[in-house]
């Protein structure tokens, strides 16, 4: 591995590893004032960011985990209000997970308060440092994503 390669997993590392702590969650569920799991806070963020409601297989595979765990924490989110099913518009026999207006909220506050902790630490970066970091993050994403998608199908 040439050392640009090595910097940036190391680089990686470090930062899923501080926003993958116990602790970490813990600090952002209280700043945004809900008590939800880490995943109750990736499937309504997932929801919110989707801009509308998803079948279970479509949150799964955005999260990158098997379907009876969404289905699960689904079930506990729902018991709370927090998301409710609603019919599938192209198929009336399948249903579709949607955020109510209390899940939206939490899931609003939780991107928040997440927002704030990324502006923090880049407050003192000129704004074309920033914006090419979004950019940049964005495309390591999409690509990532692609890439493990292709290495490793789903079965």
């Amino acid at each position: 591995m040439d050392d640009d390669l090595n910097r940036m997993v190391s680089a990686y590392r470090r930062l899923t590893a501080t926003l993958h702590r116990a602790k970490t969650h813990e600090r952002l569920t209280e700043a945004a004032g809900v008590r939800l799991d880490r995943p109750d806070v990736q499937i309504l963020v997932h929801l919110l960011d989707a801009g509308e409601p998803c079948r279970i297989g479509a949150i799964a595979e955005g999260l990158q985990v098997e379907s009876p765990h969404v289905t699960r924490h689904v079930a506990a989110l729902e018991a709370r209000k927090l998301v409710e099913r609603v019919r599938d518009p192209d198929d009336g026999r399948a249903w579709r997970i949607a955020l109510t207006e209390d899940g939206a909220e939490a899931a609003s506050r939780c991107r928040q308060v997440t927002a704030e902790w990324f502006e923090g630490a880049t407050a003192g970066w000129p704004p074309e440092e920033r914006a090419e970091l979004a950019k940049l993050m964005d495309k390591l994403a999409e690509d990532f994503t692609a890439h493990l998608k292709e290495r490793f199908p789903a079965r």
